[in-house]
């Protein structure tokens, strides 16, 4: 039986893509940490990083799925809605955009610069919990005027 996920099409045809169980994504997070940019300027640091990361995902659903056979698999066309889909069934949700929302002014054109931005968002919010926020906290007291 097929663990729920999302369906992502990568060598011609789709795969579902589980969640990461909590004890993968704790051995993970550390490299998750590590991508900043899923495109063309990747190191072989951060395509070995996203490999390890699909590879854990894909095998909860097809477990004969080896890092060699995903190396194969991801490409610059998809391998930023790939990840993605591993890290927001996940649980790691983008900081300060909502899903649809349009990539921020500024960001250039190009293949998968929307989807960069948003898996650095998603990358940069788990770190953040815990931190307290001031958004809510009241503003200072004017002094009353008679």
């Amino acid at each position: 039986m097929m663990i729920p996920g999302v369906a992502v099409a990568m060598g011609g045809q789709d795969w579902i893509v589980p969640p990461l169980t909590l004890g993968q994504l704790r051995r993970l997070m550390p490299k998750v940490r590590q991508l900043t940019e899923i495109g063309a300027a990747m190191g072989e640091a951060q395509i070995n990083v996203l490999i390890d990361i699909v590879t854990a995902a894909l095998q909860r659903n097809y477990p004969e799925t080896t890092p060699d056979r995903v190396e194969d698999l991801l490409d610059l066309g998809n391998a930023s809605a790939v990840l993605n889909a591993v890290l927001t069934g996940s649980g790691l949700k983008p900081s300060g955009a909502a899903m649809g929302e349009a990539p921020a002014l500024g960001t250039s054109p190009g293949a998968g610069s929307g989807s960069a931005r948003l898996v650095s968002n998603m990358i940069s919010g788990p770190a953040t919990l815990g931190e307290k926020s001031m958004v809510s906290s009241r503003p200072p007291v004017d002094t009353a005027t008679p």
